[in-house]
C-alpha cells in the first residue's frame, strides 16, 4: 500500500514539477575547461530538477583528463548520447589530446587558428551527421530547450529542424569564434576578435581591426560554406542554413564577461554577461599534503603555476625555462605539468598532474598565480585577488592577459616563445615585491563582487526564462539583422543629405549668379 502511495506521489510530482528536458552540447575536440564548464551548467541544472542529456562523442570519456578532472563517467550523472567516432589516431587527431597539433597554433593569426580548428569543427559534424541512430534519439526526445557551446554547429540544425528554442554560450566573454554571435557595433572603439587592443585605438589600430574583422568574415563564410554542404548532402534541407544563420534564430547568448575586466560596450538583451558563474562558492579544504607544503613554505608563501587544459606537455627547451625560473624563487612553487620533468627543477618546485587549484588560489599564502590566461584562470584571479604573470599561447589568452595587465594592471605578460628564464623570474619578483599589483587585484576583485545577483542564480533564471516562454525572441532586434549594410551605417540618409545639400547648394549658386548679372546689367545700363 505504502509502495503505491508512493508512486502516486511521484507521478502528481513529475506531472506538476517545472522540470524542463534539456540537450546539452559542449564543445567536444578534446576536454578542455570549456568543456569543464558547460557540464557545470549541467550539473546546475540537475540540481535545479531538469532532465538533462548530453550529447558528445564516443571518445571524450577516455582521455586520461577527463578522467583526472571528471573522475566519473557522463552517464553516472547525465542521461548521453554519443555519436560513434573513427579510432582514435592521437597522432593525427584534431584533438585538444594531441600536444603537436596544438603547438601548430601558437602564436598564429586569428583566421590561421580557424582553418586549422575548423577541420576538427567539419569532422565533428560529419561524425554527428553520420550518425542516424543518435538522429533517431533526438526526434523521439522532445527536448524543451538546446543549450550549446558557441562552437558546436550540430545542435544548431537540430534546433532549426525540430523548432527547438536555443541558447548559446561563450566560455570566451564577449568574443565569440564567430564575429556575428556578438555584433561589432563600432569597429573604432570594440576589437574584432582578441587583438591585445583596448577601447581606445590609434589610426593604425583602427585600420588593422577593419582589416582583421573582414579577414575574419571572409574565412567564416568558407566554413560556413563546407558546413552547410556538408548538412545538405544528408538530406536535412534548409535547416542547414541555420549553422550560418543561427544567430538570427537564438533565443539567448551568454558571455563570460564582467566590468571589472572588459571594456564596456553595447549590447542587446539577448545577450546576458554570466560572469564566472563556474567559480565555487566556497572552496574545499586542502588536503593534509597541501596544507604541509604551505606551513612548509613559510612567510615567503606559495606561487600557483598551472598553464590549463592544453599546455600540461610543453618542448623541452620551454620546460627548462620554466624549471629553472621557478627554483630561483625563494617562495614553494606547485606546477600543475603532467610532461617529463624537466632539469633544473628545484627542490622549492612541486609538480603535480592535477591540483585543487581555487583552493590554493584563495589562501593566503598564494603570492602569485603563473597562468596562462584562459578564461577560467582569468576569473579565478579576479575572485581571488590574485597577482598574475600572464604566460599566453593563443586564442583568447593574449587577450586576457592584456586585461590583467593593462586594464586591471594586477600583473606582467610574458610571451613564452620568447622568454628567457630569467626575464620570467624578474617578472615574479617584480608582481610579488611591488605592493600596486596586489592592491590593483584587490580593487578588481571589489568590484567583481559588488553584483546585484549570484552569477549562478541570474545564469539559472534566464535558461529558465527562455524555457518559460518557449524562447526569447522578443528580446532580439529583428531588424539589426535585417538591415542592409548601408542602411545600418545610415549611409543612405548620408547619400540624401549630401544631395540636398548640392541640389541646395547648386540652387543658392544659380541665384547668386542670377542676381549678380542682373547687378552687373543694371550698372551697365546706367553708365550707358
Amino acid at each position: 500500500m505504502d509502495l503505491i502511495k508512493f508512486a502516486v506521489l511521484m507521478t502528481l510530482w513529475l506531472e506538476f514539477t517545472d522540470s524542463s528536458s534539456i540537450l546539452l552540447a559542449p564543445l567536444d575536440i578534446g576536454y578542455n575547461s570549456r568543456v569543464r564548464n558547460v557540464l557545470r551548467i549541467g550539473r546546475m541544472l540537475l540540481q535545479a530538477g531538469h532532465e538533462v542529456t548530453v550529447i558528445v562523442s564516443d571518445r571524450i570519456e577516455n582521455e586520461s583528463l577527463f578522467k583526472h578532472a571528471e573522475g566519473f563517467n557522463l552517464d553516472l550523472t547525465f542521461r548521453v548520447l554519443k555519436y560513434k567516432t573513427p579510432t582514435f589516431d592521437l597522432d593525427t587527431a584534431y584533438s585538444t589530446a594531441n600536444q603537436e597539433w596544438l603547438n601548430s597554433m601558437v602564436y598564429q593569426p586569428y583566421t590561421t587558428l580557424l582553418q586549422i580548428v575548423g577541420q576538427a569543427y567539419e569532422e565533428n559534424l560529419k561524425f554527428a551527421l553520420g550518425d542516424k541512430e543518435m538522429w533517431n534519439e533526438i526526434a523521439s526526445s522532445k527536448f524543451d530547450l538546446i543549450f550549446a557551446d558557441d562552437s558546436v554547429f550540430f545542435p544548431r540544425l537540430v534546433s532549426a529542424y525540430f523548432d527547438i528554442p536555443m541558447i548559446v554560450y561563450s566560455n570566451w566573454g564577449p568574443m565569440s569564434t564567430d564575429t556575428n554571435f556578438v555584433p561589432r557595433y563600432n569597429l573604432a572603439y570594440v576589437p574584432a576578435f582578441f587583438p591585445t587592443y583596448s577601447d581606445e585605438m590609434t589610426f593604425l589600430e583602427r585600420f588593422m581591426n577593419v582589416l582583421e574583422y573582414s579577414l575574419i568574415k571572409w574565412t567564416w563564410y568558407n566554413m560556413y560554406n563546407r558546413f552547410i554542404s556538408i548538412c545538405r548532402e544528408h538530406g536535412y534541407g534548409d535547416a542547414c542554413d541555420n549553422i550560418r544563420d543561427a544567430y538570427k534564430t537564438i533565443s539567448l547568448f551568454m558571455i563570460n564577461r564582467n566590468d571589472a575586466i572588459h571594456y564596456p560596450a553595447p549590447y542587446m538583451p539577448h545577450i546576458i554577461s554570466v560572469e564566472g558563474f563556474f567559480l565555487k562558492s566556497e572552496t574545499e579544504p586542502l588536503e593534509t599534503e597541501y596544507s604541509n607544503i604551505i606551513k612548509n613554505a613559510g612567510e615567503q608563501g606559495i606561487i600557483v603555476a598551472s598553464l590549463g587544459s592544453m599546455h600540461r606537455r610543453l618542448s623541452y627547451k620551454t620546460r627548462e625555462k620554466f624549471a629553472t625560473a621557478f627554483a630561483a624563487m625563494p617562495q614553494t612553487v606547485i606546477w600543475s605539468y603532467e610532461g617529463p620533468l624537466p632539469k633544473g627543477l628545484g627542490n622549492n618546485t612541486i609538480v603535480k598532474k592535477w591540483i585543487p587549484q581555487e583552493s590554493l588560489l584563495a589562501h593566503s599564502s598564494t603570492k602569485l598565480f603563473v597562468t596562462h590566461c584562459g578564461a577560467s584562470a582569468l576569473f579565478q584571479a579576479l575572485h581571488y585577488a590574485t597577482p598574475t604573470v600572464g604566460l599566453p599561447f593563443f586564442w583568447d589568452q593574449p587577450y586576457n592577459c592584456h586585461k590583467l595587465t593593462h586594464k586591471v594592471k594586477s600583473g606582467k605578460t610574458v610571451l613564452p616563445i620568447e622568454m628567457m628564464s630569467e626575464e620570467l623570474k624578474n617578472a615574479m619578483q617584480e608582481v610579488i615585491s611591488d605592493k600596486r599589483y596586489k592592491d590593483n587585484a584587490n580593487k578588481a576583485a571589489d568590484i567583481y563582487h559588488s553584483q546585484p545577483i549570484d552569477p549562478k542564480k541570474k545564469l539559472m533564471y534566464w535558461i529558465e526564462y527562455v524555457i518559460r516562454h518557449k524562447g526569447a525572441h522578443h528580446l532580439r532586434s529583428h531588424a539589426e539583422n535585417e538591415l542592409k549594410l548601408f542602411q545600418y551605417y545610415l549611409l543612405d540618409i548620408i547619400a540624401l543629405v549630401m544631395c540636398s545639400l548640392v541640389v541646395f547648394g547648386g540652387i543658392i549658386a544659380i541665384i547668386i549668379t542670377y542676381l549678380i548679372k542682373c547687378i552687373l546689367f543694371d550698372h551697365k545700363m546706367k553708365k550707358d
